[in-house]
């Protein structure tokens, strides 16, 4: 399955692929994580490739994703052309206005309501999107996320990663 998070620096788009990776890597699957963002460290595109396979893989990025995560309209421009035309996109509904099909919720609002913190939108989507597809189990992108947070924020991502995950569910 290829997967391509989309978003602007400071939404911790790569931070949500390196965990989405780390995550299949613990299930023994064979995994590509790529990132790719723009010199603006705030505000610019951000984009995270996640390749996750039972398979030997040789693309060495995404070429067509089967599921596009947007978290900001300039990173859903930047990349939409890159989604299957029977692909899934996933979008963050307050900050995105998509031009197909999509499934998705207002993931700020959700990470804002459940820690305080906007900056766990990364984490309130992925737990989405492991919801929706079922592409890595629940429980190995807890334990991802225990091994590439920082120090002592692994309670309150796991909590966002939850309240997206449940949010997925419905």
């Amino acid at each position: 399955m290829q997967i391509r998070f989309a978003g602007v620096g400071g939404q911790g788009v790569v931070l949500a692929g390196v965990i989405l990776g780390e995550a299949a890597a613990i299930e023994g699957l064979n995994v590509l994580q790529t990132q790719d963002y723009s010199s603006a460290s705030r505000g610019g595109h951000s984009i995270a490739d996640v390749i996750i396979s039972n398979e030997p893989i040789y693309d060495v990025m995404v070429t067509k994703a089967d599921v596009l995560v947007a978290l900001a309209q300039l990173g859903y421009d930047t990349v939409k052309d890159s989604l299957k035309e029977d692909g899934l996109l996933i979008v963050e509904t307050d900050l995105v206005k998509p031009d197909r099909p999509y499934i998705g919720a207002p993931f700020t609002r959700i990470a804002e309501e459940t820690t305080g913190l906007a900056l766990t939108v990364n984490m309130v989507a992925l737990g989405y999107l492991v919801a929706k597809t079922g592409v890595v189990k629940k429980e190995s992108v807890e334990e991802a996320i225990g091994r590439r947070v920082p120090e002592g924020t692994e309670e309150i991502n796991i909590k966002a990663f939850r309240a997206g995950f449940e949010e997925g569910l419905k």
